[in-house]
């Protein structure tokens, strides 16, 4: 399987050899560069530092607007105190303006929005909220934590950046302040973030001339859309604080997660996450404990000892939901230590599963964004989904394809497809679901599509399961993402064919539906073909088919008349998976049907050539 590396407008991609499909979670630090930029210094009376744990040592609820912060970059103008929220063509301040604590006060706002020409073409914006100087000689342990909530476009490259520095930033330490599970071009939930500077304060000199900045970097097209930032503190650390980053959890050999589990596809999942030592000393004893409501248990991770400022990842034992009818389970993911923790609140993250009768999905639920095409192949067919392991024997009956309420997708044409693993890690066709055509009542929700045949797979069977459509003449069908997943889930074919994978992915609203009733009648054909694709086609052309025996194949081209204009004999092909492709380049354009036989079994399919 040949991973191609492309880029997307929504998302970025990665390339690497196809070794496997098995991905893991790792994390990523982007180094930052920008050069300096003159900034207004104000000078404060030196601050008393005999504070207790739990003091702040400096606060900000611009409530008296910017106050002594300034602004920096080129566009340090964009940079303003607010009391609305976002007011660009693409923005809602009702529904994005932060919630922070003293929101009623104002707030600062990098409105990207509003400063874009209405029409485009839209400038890259770079700009900083820059903080006075602070004195915090004599300071060790310190966190800053701050309100915020933003929204980005167009790319995965975007992040919200906090700077750190003592030299008016000639040189700085960058932080990604980034909230969790929040994707390309949807708006974050109000969070308050936090940062241990206890590192950096230990080898940092001249700290009399502290400073920090927010820095909103929107080179490369990320100029849309907003940051509000609110309520900024500087707190003397407690002596015993944990703070919850991260949690994941994932199942099977492939560690992908799952959010919706058939009752016959239960299965080991292991849970992880990252907490870091926020307090003065070290915390003993820290676990990891994720527990299910409804009856469904919990499980631990094995104690650590972290020190002041570590960060360490903790995996708990598995757990498997055990149960027999559908149910859903809200997970807790608690950080514990010996010490009482003096902040609890943020120790804990959430997150939930559902056990469902036949649904299998990837996608936790929550449309978060969508995705259309390759940004180097607008109004060209495209096949895009997630990698998927099956834990037991089982049948596929159909699908579902979660669409976007974009009204350009009324009248065009979607359909799915699933995809095998072979020994070798190449994507082998599988089934294919007939043509829709996208109806007024059909966008903007999730629609179910019927196999063209019941499938059976086999536990451990790796599935790629993508939604496809075949291009617009000017817009394309855009399908619905959702949370964050990891590089190589997320995986599809060009207009091309060529297969390529997603390196900072959302999982794909694409889901598989198993473990039917006995009354649906088993497959006996011989044969199954996907979809023409592309569909309409100028050149190239390619049919995926499988063989349930391996047997001679017997294709045809008719036009609408019914005259044949091409005619093909494969001989001996093998079970499983096979491909056929041709040239079109030479046909009038028009209606054609592709007839492919093997056997007694007959399988035909239109295609336009354009």
């Amino acid at each position: 399987m040949k991973k191609v590396y492309l880029l997307i407008s929504a998302v970025s991609f990665g390339a690497v050899a196809f070794g496997q499909v098995k991905v893991t979670n790792a994390q990523r630090q982007d180094a930052f560069n920008e050069p300096t930029v003159g900034e207004k210094i104000t000078d404060f009376a030196p601050m008393s530092f005999e504070k207790a744990p739990g003091d702040i040592l400096f606060s900000e609820t611009f409530a008296g607007g910017i106050g002594a912060w300034t602004t920096a970059g080129t566009n340090a103008s964009v940079w303003l105190a607010d009391s609305d929220g976002p007011n660009g063509q693409y923005s809602n301040p009702t529904n994005e303006k932060i919630g922070s604590t003293t929101v009623a006060n104002g707030f600062m706002i990098f409105d990207a929005d509003v400063a874009n020409p209405g029409a485009g073409p839209y400038p890259d914006m770079v700009g900083s909220l820059v903080s006075p100087v602070i004195n915090l000689t004599g300071q060790t342990n310190v966190i800053l934590s701050f309100e915020h909530r933003y929204r980005s476009c167009c790319s995965g490259a975007f992040y919200p950046k906090l700077e750190v520095s003592t030299d008016n930033f000639a040189t700085m330490t960058e932080f990604d302040v980034r909230a969790e599970g929040t994707v390309v071009n949807a708006t974050s939930p109000t969070t308050k973030a936090k940062i241990n500077l206890s590192a950096y304060l230990a080898t940092a000199t001249n700290l009399s001339n502290f400073k920090f900045r927010f820095t909103f970097d929107g080179t490369g097209g990320t100029s849309h859309y907003h940051w509000q930032v609110d309520d900024v503190n500087l707190i003397q650390a407690n002596d015993n604080d944990l703070t919850a980053l991260s949690r994941i959890m994932v199942a099977g050999t492939q560690e992908i997660p799952y959010y919706f589990i058939p009752v016959s596809q239960q299965t080991a999942i292991t849970f992880s996450g990252e907490t870091r030592n926020d307090g003065g000393t070290s915390q003993t004893g820290v676990k990891l404990t994720v527990s299910a409501d409804n009856a469904g248990g919990s499980v631990s991770s094995p104690t650590v000892t972290l020190a002041t400022g570590a960060i360490d990842s903790l995996i708990t034992a598995t757990w498997t939901p055990a149960v027999s009818a559908p149910v859903n389970y809200a997970l807790t993911y608690t950080f514990s230590q010996t010490q009482t923790d003096a902040t609890p609140t943020d120790n804990v993250k959430t997150d939930a599963i559902k056990i469902t009768n036949s649904v299998y999905s990837v996608d936790n639920g929550t449309a978060a964004g969508s995705i259309s095409n390759l940004a180097s192949q607008p109004n060209q067919p495209l096949k895009i989904g997630n990698v998927m392991e099956v834990m037991a024997a089982d049948k596929l009956d159909s699908m579902y394809i979660t669409l976007t309420t974009t009204a350009t997708n009324v009248g065009q044409e979607i359909f799915g497809e699933v995809y095998l693993l072979d020994a070798a890690g190449a994507w082998n066709y599988l089934t294919t679901t007939p043509y829709n055509a996208i109806t007024t009542q059909q966008n903007g929700t999730t629609v179910k599509l019927p196999l063209e045949s019941v499938i059976d797979v086999a536990a451990g069977d790796v599935l790629l399961v993508v939604a496809c459509h075949n291009g617009g003449a000017t817009a394309d069908v855009r399908f619905r993402t959702a949370q964050p997943v990891a590089e190589g889930i997320v995986q599809g074919f060009d207009a091309t064919g060529t297969e390529f994978f997603l390196s900072t992915p959302n999982a794909v609203m694409v889901r598989l539906n198993m473990n039917q009733d006995a009354a649906i009648a088993e497959n006996t054909a011989d044969i199954s073909m996907s979809n023409v694709f592309p569909n309409p086609t100028s050149g190239m052309t390619t049919i995926n088919y499988s063989l349930a025996n391996a047997s001679d194949i017997h294709m045809s081209i008719t036009d609408l008349s019914g005259k044949v204009i091409f005619t093909q004999v494969n001989k001996s092909q093998a079970a499983g998976g096979n491909q056929f492709a041709f040239d079109a380049t030479n046909f009038a354009n028009g209606v054609y049907y592709v007839t492919v036989r093997s056997g007694e079994s007959v399988v035909t399919k239109k295609f336009v050539k354009k």
